[in-house]
């Protein structure tokens, strides 16, 4: 997972439950807390788990990490192979670790994670600041806008009803709206922590010498995609490759014969290139992409790293058909935003590796099985109490509410040159 700066989310139980806490004010740290609707208990952890939400679990370099963090992730994993009907914690995954276990560990590993934050941003100095309340509060401020348009309900008149169901949805979650607060902070400390190291004023701030040892290109590209032709039976009689690189080829010589080879190829681009999005237009747009190692597929960035800044490559060759990439400067904005990435990630790993965790035999005594039964139960409590609220008094028949939604992340683009997603951390 990469962090943002944005209000972390549920996976199941639905991301945009903002503790909108409509209590934020001025004052740093998490907002006062909202009433409790009467189906939610003061300690749901106590309630499900049988142990008060601030009992320790796990210590990272001396930082206690409260139960609530811990299981809040445990509930996070456990809701997302459920939606796959793994239910059973007790199933063995094939390795002689059940998946209790495995949520356990992976859980452990993710509030680690998230501690991390917490301690490197206060060690250097790098913790939270008024800019970030600023952010932290405008995004509540339209999460809970947005929830009370989804609900129907006028955030002027109806506050009170809003406050409600947000702080039931951050209960569905499993967690406190404090715990709330703590677990969103982390995203804030990690970009905090990525701009004061690697940002353009951090310490160890990017220039063109770092940009090449980091690995960081910038290029556009025409792609000439192979398209393969089938028989009747659907098999493939040809993989189109020897067509695109016959095309690629003549669009290359043209380039090469051009007085003006940059002007021509971004006209040559929008005429030609396949890398367009469901409405033709270009990926990327003119300025191209600017990425770095493991991101676009090996001969697309190995055909990048050949070229010097200005230079055309000829036709390269990869799963998709074939490129011709035009090298460009990764000295800009686009260009430092990626180094930083790639070096707090390697920070991250670095810190990873060196951090000292313990656990506790309350860890380790949990029953994982029971702890989320428990809180499905009192899901359905609260579902039931946001139902009932919800329901118009003229009918009988309630209005059918579903448990909060997942929200998802943007559906990003189909590049044809990339190949997924970047060095990976714990999934939040």
């Amino acid at each position: 997972m990469k962090f943002t700066t944005r209000i972390l989310g549920a996976t199941v139980a639905a991301a945009v439950l903002s503790g909108a806490l409509a209590g934020c004010n001025s004052t740093l740290g998490a907002p006062a807390d909202l009433p409790l609707p009467s189906e939610v208990p003061e300690d749901i952890i106590m309630q499900t788990a049988g142990i008060a939400r601030d009992t320790p679990l796990i210590t990272v370099d001396g930082a206690e990490v409260p139960a609530e963090e811990v299981l809040y992730w445990v509930s996070n994993y456990a809701d997302q192979y459920a939606a796959w009907g793994m239910t059973d914690l007790s199933m063995d995954m094939g390795d002689g670790q059940t998946l209790g276990q495995y949520y356990l560990d992976s859980a452990v590993e993710t509030a680690t994670l998230y501690q991390l934050m917490q301690n490197k941003a206060d060690e250097l100095k790098l913790g939270w600041d008024k800019e970030d309340q600023a952010a932290y509060d405008e995004q509540l401020q339209t999460m809970k806008e947005s929830m009370a348009q989804q609900a129907g309900l006028d955030i002027q008149t109806q506050g009170d009803q809003v406050d409600t169901e947000l702080v039931r949805l951050i209960s569905y979650m499993g967690l406190s709206q404090e715990g709330f607060f703590r677990i969103n902070q982390a995203s804030f400390l990690y970009n905090n922590l990525m701009e004061g190291l690697f940002g353009a004023e951090g310490t160890d701030a990017p220039d063109t010498g770092k940009l090449d040892e980091a690995g960081v290109y910038h290029a556009k590209h025409i792609l000439i995609k192979a398209e393969p032709t089938t028989d009747a039976d659907g098999n493939v009689t040809d993989d189109g490759m020897a067509a695109a690189q016959a095309q690629a080829q003549e669009i290359y010589d043209q380039l090469l014969a051009a007085e003006d080879p940059m002007t021509l190829f971004d006209q040559l681009m929008t005429e030609y290139t396949d890398d367009v999005d469901s409405s033709g237009n270009v990926n990327g747009g003119t300025d191209g992409y600017t990425f770095g190692p493991g991101e676009m597929v090996d001969e697309f960035y190995e055909g990048t790293k050949a070229l010097g800044e200005g230079e055309i490559s000829q036709p390269v060759q990869s799963q998709y058909g074939y490129h011709i990439i035009l090298r460009l400067s990764a000295d800009n904005e686009a260009g430092y935003d990626k180094y930083a990435q790639i070096k707090m990630q390697d920070q991250i790993d670095q810190w990873m590796d060196e951090v000292q965790v313990e656990r506790s035999e309350t860890l380790e005594s949990l029953d994982l099985q029971a702890f989320y039964d428990e809180l499905n139960t009192l899901r359905s409590d609260i579902s039931a109490a946001s139902q009932a609220d919800s329901a118009p008094a003229e009918t009988t028949t309630p209005t059918e509410t579903v448990a909060p939604s997942q929200s998802t992340a943007p559906a990003e683009s189909e590049v044809p040159s990339e190949t997924g997603t970047s060095a990976e951390t714990p999934a939040a």
